[in-house]
């Protein structure tokens, strides 16, 4: 009898210490519910509340429904009918204490607010402004070294578009050849300087222009114009296929610009082939760059036209 009445007072205080920690997680969970409401308030971030218990859900956390709230819904639910797409399929399940609200009648109530808005917008999306024309293919990358020879000769060569100190001595190098096998001597002491493409982002309103190719080529002849009077100067040898495009005619490829042409006047040439790194890369290169560049060899040394151009 005496364990029985130990053991009765322990049950007890058990029980009691089970339901007050029931307690104190029930108060604990409604704190960090009301606290994680709060957060989502003052980010203004909007809470949905379940409507109705769906099946094979979990039970839905209590919460307090306004009264006028339930009313609107009923109302609208009793003054709307919804379409025959939007009917509930014909199995109806028991109906329980609260009224489920149709997503027909939803639907309904905001097309029906929606509608006047389309009608209004609808002049506006008539009005579309005209496609800028563009090449074929994602915006052109480029680097572009122009070095004067002299008073006559421009030289635009490319190069690998990343990198640092890409014309190096070796390309200086194998410049310094293909101007003395075509007879031009240089007499400029000026450094060279680069052009890149797209512009970078802190260029001011430069970097907010059109990115594509016929852009690319205005900006790359205005450059050449502006500070090198690439309309004045005699020669003019591009080398490498961004050279030649966009100094020339960015819808043509790099093999029908290859050789030589004439320029926006007479007295203007135009000598295209393959670019420094390639010919550094591939020397076999050098003799289809030769075959490119031999016919300039006339006019630097008798000032008249090749023969293969006066044959044309």
């Amino acid at each position: 009898m005496q364990g029985k009445t130990v053991d009765q007072p322990s049950q007890s205080g058990d029980e009691q210490a089970i339901n007050n920690q029931a307690l104190k997680d029930q108060n604990q969970s409604a704190r960090s519910e009301k606290l994680r409401q709060s957060y989502l308030g003052a980010m203004g971030i909007q809470t949905w509340y379940p409507r109705c218990q769906l099946s094979n859900a979990l039970p839905a956390r209590p919460f307090d429904w306004i009264k006028e709230d339930a009313e609107i819904f009923a109302a609208s639910e009793a003054g709307t009918a919804a379409p025959a797409s939007h009917v509930a399929p014909p199995q109806q399940k028991p109906q329980t204490d609260y009224s489920r609200t149709k997503p027909a009648d939803i639907l309904g109530q905001f097309m029906a607010s929606a509608t006047p808005a389309v009608q209004e917008a609808k002049p506006i999306e008539e009005v579309t402004p005209e496609p800028v024309k563009q090449l074929s293919g994602s915006v052109s990358k480029f680097r572009l070294i122009i070095l004067p020879v002299n008073d006559e000769c421009l030289i635009v060569a490319e190069m690998p578009h990343s990198g640092l100190n890409q014309f190096s001595r070796y390309h200086q190098r194998l410049l310094k050849d293909i101007l003395r096998a075509l007879k031009l001597s240089s007499d400029n002491t000026s450094p060279f300087r680069e052009f890149v493409w797209p512009m970078s982002e802190n260029r001011g309103l430069l970097s907010q222009l059109n990115q594509d190719d016929y852009t690319a080529a205005d900006a790359v002849c205005a450059y050449l114009s502006n500070q090198y009077g690439l309309s004045r100067r005699k020669f003019v040898l591009l080398l490498g296929q961004s050279a030649a495009r966009f100094v020339l005619d960015p819808e043509k490829s790099f093999e029908q610009l290859r050789g030589i042409q004439q320029g926006t006047h007479t007295n203007q040439w135009f000598a295209v082939t393959h670019g420094l790194n390639e010919l550094m890369k591939q020397p076999i290169l050098k003799r289809e760059a030769w075959q490119d560049l031999s016919p300039l060899l006339p006019i630097t040394l008798s000032k008249t036209l090749p023969i293969s151009i006066a044959s044309d």
